[in-house]
């Protein structure tokens, strides 16, 4: 297993901006509870109503580790209330971006 970091930032397609803010508590706190992950971050740009995570995952390449990833996302958004199936109508991928972490120096 290897150990990558995945960013996806996404913008919000809601009918209020302001459901932006509404969902980031939600949202960020269903992130940081998920197992199998590390060195997960949320920020969100309000004005232009885009959120991006950031998260580390262990993979056995960048296939999976995407995949596991954007299944902690929709988990997330899901827990703000967007529903998993159809999430893609509330906040729509605009990039994904996989990096293998450095290994640390011991």
């Amino acid at each position: 297993m290897t150990n990558y970091i995945v960013r996806v930032d996404c913008v919000a397609h809601l009918d209020d901006p302001n459901d932006v803010a509404a969902d980031f508590d939600a949202v960020a706190d269903a992130l940081f509870e998920l197992d199998d992950l590390h060195d997960q971050d949320l920020a969100a740009d309000l004005e232009a109503g885009t959120l991006a995570f950031s998260i580390g995952v262990s993979a056995d390449d960048e296939f999976g580790a995407l995949d596991l990833a954007l299944s902690a996302v929709r988990t997330a958004l899901h827990a703000a209330g967007r529903g998993t199936l159809g999430w893609e109508r509330h906040y729509r991928m605009l990039r994904q971006e996989v990096e293998e972490e450095p290994i640390a120096a011991g």
